[in-house]
């Protein structure tokens, strides 16, 4: 353990602060304390920088927050983060803001960019997917029981647009939504 190297995170942990980045400057004061677990700088500014960013959650109002989440969803569209955006929306719309039309408009943008992506992506509807890996490699992958509901209805003759036909327990949006991450996973090729 370098003294020196200690010093040097715990001022990286206040320039992180400094600037308002609460979780990066916790990250780094955590690293202190894996290299020296006794370090009571780091733990002090640890237990302070959770105090004000508590604070800060508590204080802002709720419309602070639809504010700064619409900025945040309107960037992330800005730069095509599609995904990101549509997952953050999901959370948002399923926890506090279900009537806010702005944020369900949003939603509509991004779900359909993402139609799009996947769509371009799988190839069409009209491609059979076949599976490329075995049972015993799909456990590593860490899959959802609908992920696996779809990874046996693949046989190598029906098309994608069949299996979605075959699946009514879940939206055809999610669905092809969830061969895009199979395919990017490479359980599946297409």
């Amino acid at each position: 353990m370098n003294p020196e190297d200690i010093k040097q995170l715990l001022d990286d942990g206040l320039a992180f602060y400094g600037v308002g980045k609460i979780k990066e400057a916790v990250d780094v004061w955590g690293k202190v304390l894996e290299l020296d677990p006794g370090n009571q700088q780091a733990v002090d500014h640890i237990n302070s920088a959770k105090e004000k960013d508590e604070t800060k959650t508590i204080n802002m109002d709720k419309k602070e927050t639809e504010f700064t989440n619409i900025k945040y969803i309107r960037d992330l569209l800005k730069v095509q983060r599609y995904e990101l955006a549509y997952d953050f929306l999901e959370h948002l719309i399923n926890k506090d803001y279900s009537s806010n039309k702005q944020l369900l408009g949003y939603l509509s943008i991004a779900k359909a960019h993402l139609i799009k992506t996947y769509y371009d992506e799988l190839g069409g509807l009209k491609v059979v997917p076949r599976l490329n890996t075995n049972d015993q490699e799909i456990i590593k992958y860490n899959l959802d029981k609908e992920d696996g509901y779809i990874i046996s209805l693949i046989d190598g003759y029906f098309d994608i647009e069949e299996i979605v036909q075959l699946i009514e327990t879940i939206e055809q949006f999610d669905v092809m939504r969830r061969f895009y991450k199979l395919k990017k996973l490479g359980v599946i090729t297409i």
